[in-house]
């Protein structure tokens, strides 16, 4: 009999997200060869074709139906209002997809979440609930599932939502284990939740030491990439966020000075997207050098395979996007890492990166300081590069999917 895995969490419009859900298809088809693997995806993803695992829809209103209740009936109605609004639209819709997850749930063996981040007061109550949804379900079916490593936490959540922390306190001790991809979210689990099922791991993407895409694709898809012809190249790529989180002026002036250092330095600058909602501001930084020949700005919507080999034409990057940092890294591509939250902070900490690190949406951030930091790393390109192909294969040393080969070995050997 085939062991049937669900893997949810992951999306396609993130291409970090579709990095993680890759990862752990080819690590488990690696670990259970027999396996039959189902990706719980959202309404509005892709439906992919010639791959080796089911797409089967694990929306919020479908994991409510399939847990029953009073919630099952008011998410119902809501699902065949979605299902009218999108008709409305033009767009395919499927009332019955809504109770994928109540047809699949009790055949699974095994869950595997790879959120990425999904639970903290960052997030709105419906973002938590999702997720604790799932594990209510899981639990429900007595199927195993393991928490993959992600972001967790804060949890000051409003007097509105503090009933929170009972669900999580009492939801996260049912996973076999919780991986903590920061100190900080090991530490809030361990420390505030009492939890004794956590461990701390790095991303999950950064310790694969490179997927089989033929895990994934019936047949595999052949690489489009730009033809990058010089070699002094710097990428830059920014995340929306960024902008949502600073002031905009601000922000393009820090890419102007950096850019300014760059050309001074001999270097041509390409501008390039790692999620579909950053091309606008991609559009942004080009737009301030429209008669500079040596700045350039594609428009290719990459995918995860893709970006991993790209990356690969540049001397380093500037880069905003956490996934497009961590695909660098794998790679040995040095990074300006533009980033706010504690995992940038300590993902270039793994790396022996951490002078290169710079919050530039805090108004005090300090415009000389990013230029020196690049013109450093034009000067120490080799060196960097050494430092963290070194991290990273210890980092390497060490799989979070290890806990994949001991279920197995427990319950199919």
């Amino acid at each position: 009999m085939p062991v049937n895995v669900l893997i949810t969490g992951a999306n396609f419009n993130n291409k970090g997200a579709q990095s993680m859900l890759f990862v752990a298809i080819d690590e488990l088809r690696k670990r259970i060869p027999d396996s039959e693997i189902y990706f719980g995806c959202g309404l509005g993803d892709p439906a992919l074709h010639q791959v080796h695992f089911r797409q089967i829809c694990f929306s919020r209103e479908g994991r409510y139906i399939a847990l029953g209740g009073g919630q099952a009936v008011f998410n119902f109605l809501v699902a065949v209002a979605k299902a009218c609004i999108w008709t409305v639209k033009g767009k395919r819709s499927n009332l019955w997809n809504f109770f994928d997850a109540s047809k699949y749930i009790a055949d699974m063996d095994l869950i595997v979440d790879v959120s990425g981040f999904a639970l903290g007061d960052k997030w709105s109550k419906r973002t938590n609930e999702n997720f604790l949804n799932t594990i209510r379900l899981a639990k429900q079916h007595n199927i195993p599932m393991y928490i993959m490593p992600q972001s967790f936490g804060p949890f000051q959540y409003s007097r509105k939502l503090e009933y929170l922390k009972e669900e999580i306190a009492e939801l996260l001790k049912y996973p076999k284990v919780v991986y903590a991809r920061e100190q900080e979210g090991y530490e809030l689990l361990t420390r505030d939740f009492g939890l004794t099922n956590v461990r701390l791991s790095c991303d999950l993407v950064l310790q694969n030491t490179g997927i089989d895409y033929g895990n994934i694709y019936e047949e595999v898809p052949p690489l489009c990439l730009p033809e990058i012809k010089t070699k002094k190249n710097v990428g830059i790529v920014p995340n929306k966020q960024c902008f949502r989180h600073g002031n905009d002026e601000q922000i393009l002036a820090h890419y102007r000075r950096m850019i300014d250092c760059l050309l001074e330095g001999g270097r041509e600058v390409y501008i390039f997207r790692h999620s579909g909602e950053d091309m606008p501001y991609c559009v942004k930084i080009a737009e301030m050098y429209d008669r500079e020949e040596r700045v350039h700005l594609l428009k290719n919507d990459f995918s995860c395979m893709e970006y991993d080999a790209f990356v690969n034409n540049f001397e380093f990057i500037l880069c905003s996007r956490f996934h497009g940092i961590v695909h660098a890294y794998r790679n040995a591509i040095p990074v300006i890492a533009l980033g706010w939250a504690v995992k940038y902070r300590e993902l270039t900490a793994a790396v022996g990166q951490s002078a290169y690190i710079f919050d530039i949406t805090d108004p005090a951030c300090d415009g000389d300081k990013l230029t020196e930091a690049v013109n450093h790393m034009m000067e120490h390109i080799d060196e960097e590069k050494n430092t963290i192909t070194r991290c990273v294969e210890a980092l390497q040393k060490q799989n979070c999917f290890v806990c994949i080969s001991e279920w197995k070995k427990e319950n199919h050997e």
